[in-house]
């Protein structure tokens, strides 16, 4: 195709870009930008941290809390995260105007009290995943507050007293 053909084709069309930031984005129904994660919804149960392909969601026990951390920087904008939320607690935006002047401001964090076992201190889940996951599950009330591992010795050592082993 000539130059002069292209030419006559382009400015018979005319301009087909946006001029932003003077007229707003074209977007459609599928763009995906930053995900914003809710709190009040968060259980903090880490289901999108596995998810996540480029590790911008961290969660991280520290002492009695444990944070999870959104790093926009890293994320690639594949929503996976909300995907996977069993709370539902994480949506995907349309917000791509995301510079900062500092890393501190592309991070946000959402902090959840962890909840210990009764028997070794471990912590096991968070309070929040505590009050809405596990007590609405089979798990007895007595194992709520104790850890897989102490579980385990725990029903090691019932399971032996029924056979008479722990009686000498």
């Amino acid at each position: 195709m000539s130059v002069a053909k292209i030419l006559e084709i382009a400015l018979r069309t005319g301009r087909v870009t946006r001029r932003y930031p003077y007229e707003p984005p074209l977007l459609t129904p599928e763009f995906r930008g930053a995900v914003k994660i809710d709190p009040s919804k968060c259980w903090g149960c880490g289901a999108c941290v596995k998810v996540c392909p480029p590790n911008a969601l961290t969660l991280k026990p520290a002492g009695k809390e444990a944070t999870l951390e959104y790093f926009v920087g890293r994320c690639v904008f594949c929503g996976m995260c909300a995907e996977v939320c069993p709370a539902k607690a994480i949506e995907v935006t349309k917000e791509f105007e995301l510079s900062a002047t500092s890393l501190e401001d592309l991070k946000s964090r959402v902090i959840h009290r962890l909840a210990r076992c009764s028997i070794c201190g471990a912590p096991i889940w968070t309070e929040a995943e505590l009050r809405t996951v596990v007590k609405s599950s089979p798990i007895a009330e007595e194992y709520y507050l104790v850890c897989p591992k102490c579980r385990k010795e725990r029903f090691a050592k019932a399971a032996m007293l029924r056979l008479g082993a722990g009686s000498e």
